[in-house]
């Protein structure tokens, strides 16, 4: 971080909310950091934003002071680490705004609170004659139960409970809390990082390093230097999470602004109305994604093919069962391992034509095939197809196609996840296979190494940050030499 560059936090008592964000003490004007507040703190508007400082007033939006918009928050007096209490106004007058801006549940106090008088133009004792019915009241009563108060306005004291936001020192944790469970209750850096890296909850950590193994793994490493190193980086992370949430908030908030004044001006505007109308699409999807998530979540997990455990001409194969395929189709690699090469009628040689197309090598006209469970024989007419030039995926050597499924008379019941033979009167059933029955290239677990995977997925993520790092790098250089 260059000297120019400070860490402030915004902090609205309406919505009790704060942000904390790396600003330029040259170049961030006033009216900038309003609009900031106003995206970060979720705000309506930013008129009669007003900003303060330890009870001192620094800025208010909208109030009519020449020049005042355009001043770097330098000028007055915003330095790294400052808390600056954001609040609302919904009168242009300094002399009324006071009302507005006062957040709920403060009351007044000691003069060690909050001192409100230079928002409400009091100079002296006497300001009751200026000031709104409830303001004056809350004086009087201010003057009767501190007649002793040298203080020229009113004082106010912050509400505990907004303190312990800003200032938290002990970790809230609890059993079986998720990684946001614990983002969210962990504002302060230092605690987020002592329950992360906590054997209590081994289950963050793990969580973090799926949705960011980069970021997780740089910070097992600052922690071993020491802890204070790892919390400068999760700040780091903050503060560049707020940066980015501020400025696509802000742009969206600016953009939104622009289409609602055109339609305003021309109700069929072209632009506007595309806006309007893929802003309400999106909600439509949005919703939709939340109802499915609510009561089929299911929808969002991978779908195992049906397969099931078979043996042709003594040898073992794994069969998918595809009602959709018209035929029985074996890859010609497999016919070779199940010996049928030998009984391959050649004169059904041909092209098959479907979503692909593949060469096919002949027809295997009778061949045994056994079920896991029972020692029925099933005969079965195969196609033999060309391993390179035939079925699409490598990993397909045998597929139970209609053909079959009709001659032997077969029901797929997915209710309880079996395929049934009907012989005469006898019904014969078989299970699907699971996923641990099956290996990772037909979707299945079996042989799956979680250490080699994320590895796999820490090696692309930094192999696509180096490749943006370098696009910057590239762009930086050719502004360098124009």
């Amino acid at each position: 971080m260059s000297v120019d560059e400070v860490t402030i936090t915004l902090a609205c008592l309406t919505t009790q909310s704060t942000e904390s964000l790396n600003v330029s003490l040259s170049s961030t004007k006033l009216s900038e950091l309003c609009e900031f507040a106003v995206a970060l703190l979720g705000l309506p508007s930013s008129d009669n934003i007003i900003l303060t400082k330890n009870g001192k007033r620094l800025y208010q939006n909208n109030n009519n002071v020449a020049g005042q918009n355009e001043e770097s928050i330098s000028s007055v007096g915003i330095a790294n680490g400052d808390l600056i209490v954001v609040m609302m106004s919904h009168h242009s007058n300094a002399g009324t705004s006071a009302s507005a801006a006062t957040p709920p549940n403060v009351s007044a106090a000691s003069s060690s609170g909050l001192d409100f008088s230079s928002l409400l133009g009091a100079s002296n004792g006497n300001s009751n004659s200026n000031s709104t019915p409830a303001l004056a009241a809350t004086e009087t009563n201010r003057n009767t139960t501190n007649s002793n108060s040298n203080s020229g306005g009113l004082t106010f004291n912050l509400p505990p409970a907004q303190m312990s936001m800003f200032n938290q020192t002990i970790p809230v944790q609890f059993d079986k809390m998720t990684l946001d469970d614990c983002i969210e209750r962990n504002s302060n850096p230092a605690c987020f990082i002592k329950i992360l890296l906590s054997p209590t909850h081994p289950n963050l950590i793990k969580e973090l390093n799926y949705h960011s193994p980069i970021l997780a793994d740089k910070l097992k490493a600052a922690h071993k230097i020491s802890p204070q190193h790892a919390v400068n980086i999760w700040r780091e992370q903050m503060q560049k999470n707020a940066m980015n949430s501020t400025l696509t908030k802000t742009l969206s908030n600016k953009e939104e602004e622009v289409m609602t004044q055109k339609l305003r001006s021309n109700p069929m505007d072209e632009e506007a109305n595309a806006y309007f109308g893929n802003k309400i699409r999106e909600q439509n999807v949005d919703a939709q994604y939340r109802q499915m998530m609510e009561e089929f979540p299911e929808g969002m997990g991978k779908v195992l093919m049906l397969y099931i455990d078979t043996e042709v001409n003594g040898h073992k194969i794994e069969a998918f069962v595809d009602s959709g395929a018209q035929s029985t189709i074996m890859s010609s690699a497999c016919a070779e391992r199940c010996g049928l090469l030998h009984l391959l009628d050649t004169r059904f040689e041909g092209t098959a034509v479907g979503v692909g197309t593949g060469k096919i090598l002949g027809r295997v006209h009778v061949a045994e095939m056994k079920v896991k469970g029972f020692g029925h024989i099933f005969p079965c007419t195969i196609t033999i197809m060309d391993s390179e030039k035939g079925l699409g995926d490598k990993n397909m050597d045998f597929l139970l196609g209609l053909d079959m499924l009709r001659r032997h008379k077969c029901n797929i019941v997915l209710g309880r996840n079996i395929l049934q033979f009907c012989v005469g009167d006898e019904k014969l059933e078989t299970p699907f296979l699971h996923e641990k029955d099956l290996s990772e290239a037909k979707g299945g677990t079996m042989g799956f190494d979680p250490e080699k995977s994320n590895k796999e997925i820490e090696k692309m993520m930094q192999d696509q940050h180096e490749k943006n790092d370098g696009k910057a790098g590239g762009k930086d250089d050719s502004a360098m030499e124009e």
